[in-house]
């Protein structure tokens, strides 16, 4: 079989499930597969592959027809230039939320040697971009699940970016004594989807990625917005930021939750689809007790 007579194929099989925007799914399976990058795909369609080749790219083809995310079946995904290993136990990175991190490095980029800490980081994509392009940064990030933290590490290995990870959960009380203080970015993406939008989702999304990751409880979807402002005090030093992904339609409750707790130079920010996607405030005042790590 030829490159092109194994790539029409499985163009061909993942159409037929309806999997969206197929030949791109296609061209994905067979660029991992065979090694050959896109521009070889069809620079040299008559290539014979082996057949050890077509059986991978079946494989992955079944698993793709069955509804489950390209980037799960490869193993890996790219975010803000970094070649990424995803899991199902971890939510797959999206290209809005690299939007999150541009804003993030905005807000430090005249800050020397910035503490930054990333709340949630399950693949560690976040943090990893932003130790990425500010070497200097010291990068802490935080997440409730062992299993996700372990490929947060993993990535950071292999990657060879040095970020110090923790298992904690921002939702208690305690959450900021488990991290140093204090930070001068505090960044998220935290789970933001009301539970009653979860039958409306892609089955990619609503079967296949971790659930705690995504979905929050209807009658308080705000809670991680709350946490967030709420551990402001004691871990953002004063002019400290904190930056986090939203979702559309709740961007100006947070603005608004966070204004009511005391942050200040409150924006939300749309992404290029103009939709709101990044809430951003500032802490005013040095209203915590512990150590500051000489910042004044």
């Amino acid at each position: 079989m030829t490159r092109r007579a194994l790539l029409d194929d499985a163009v061909d099989r993942l159409a037929a499930a309806g999997i969206e925007d197929a030949r791109r799914n296609a061209e994905w399976i067979v660029e991992e597969a065979t090694g050959a990058d896109r521009a070889a795909l069809y620079a040299r369609p008559d290539v014979v592959v082996e057949p050890v080749e077509v059986a991978l790219v079946a494989r992955y083809v079944a698993r793709r027809a069955s509804g489950e995310p390209v980037q799960y079946v490869l193993g890996h995904t790219d975010f803000y230039g970094l070649r990424v290993a995803v899991t199902p136990d971890v939510l797959i990175p999206r290209p809005e939320t690299e939007e999150v991190v541009e804003e993030a490095l905005r807000r430090i980029r005249d800050a020397e040697a910035p503490w930054v800490l990333d709340v949630g980081t399950g693949s560690g994509a976040i943090a990893l971009a932003v130790k990425h392009e500010r070497p200097d940064a010291e990068v802490f990030a935080v997440d409730v699940s062992a299993g996700t933290l372990a490929v947060a590490a993993s990535n950071a290995d292999r990657l060879g970016l040095d970020v110090t990870f923790v298992e904690s959960d921002a939702l208690r009380p305690q959450f900021a004594a488990d991290v140093p203080p204090t930070f001068d970015l505090i960044i998220s993406n935290p789970p933001y989807v009301p539970e009653a939008e979860r039958p409306g989702l892609q089955v990619e999304v609503r079967d296949h990625e971790p659930a705690s990751a995504l979905f929050v409880p209807d009658a308080d979807p705000l809670v991680f917005y709350r946490a967030l402002a709420g551990h402001a005090d004691a871990l953002l030093r004063p002019g400290g930021w904190l930056v986090a992904e939203t979702h559309a339609d709740l961007g100006g409750a947070v603005g608004q939750l966070w204004t009511e707790a005391g942050l200040v130079k409150v924006e939300v920010l749309p992404d290029l689809a103009g939709r709101d996607r990044i809430a951003v405030g500032r802490q005013a005042a040095p209203t915590n007790t512990r150590a500051t790590r000489g910042v004044a």
